[in-house]
């Protein structure tokens, strides 16, 4: 993910020296239905499915447009709770906190209407959850998925729904420190995703 940053940047200049336009922007929102798994590491039996996931995002967006065609890169600190039902230990809270860059190409229509989809480049910042006795060993610090989705501009405000579907899981690897036991939380980034921003 560190070699992506200075990759990405480059290919924003580039992109950005060709551009008719250029606009940038901020904006935060909600995401619902983020999927979820607790297994046995050693079993790989599932102990269960994640539910009441829900989190938000909030962070910076810039729309480079060509004619009716436009690209947006996006830079968003992203936070999501989901929780859990473990067999012995009762319900606990996952908590998960990741900086995710979105690359859209899309297309506007009516004016004010957009059309558009992408990949999303997704790095861990932080995994924790809500038992007590537990430690963290491992942690997938990358993931890759996709959006698809639509918006419309209202003068400076930007209205925007999106689907976005994990290409990869997420695993994260903890260990009860009294009985060593082992399990594992994988996740994928299922999500609706709705949020506003705001031109400058």
């Amino acid at each position: 993910m560190k070699r992506l940053f200075p990759i990405l940047f480059l290919l924003f200049i580039s992109i950005v020296t060709y551009a008719q336009k250029v606009e940038f922007g901020a904006k935060a929102g909600m995401a619902f239905g983020y999927k979820g798994t607790l297994k046995q590491t050693v079993t790989n039996i599932k102990e269960s499915k994640a539910t009441d996931n829900i989190g938000w995002h909030a962070g910076f967006f810039s729309r480079i447009k060509f004619l009716e065609w436009f690209i947006q890169p996006e830079i968003y600190f992203s936070s999501m709770k989901t929780n859990f039902d473990y067999r012995n230990d009762g319900e606990f809270t996952a908590h998960s906190n990741r900086l995710d860059i979105p690359i859209l190409f899309g297309s506007k229509f009516l004016e004010v209407t957009r059309l558009y989809a992408g990949p999303v480049f997704s790095t861990s910042l932080n995994e924790d959850i809500s038992l007590k006795g537990i430690r963290k060993t491992k942690t997938d610090d990358f993931s890759l998925a996709g959006q698809v989705g639509g918006g419309f501009d209202l003068a400076k405000l930007t209205f925007d729904v999106r689907y976005e579907f994990g290409f990869n899981k997420s695993q994260t690897n903890f260990i009860k420190k009294r009985t060593g036991e082992a399990f594992k939380l994988e996740k994928r980034q299922n999500s609706l995703v709705l949020s506003v921003g705001y031109k400058f």
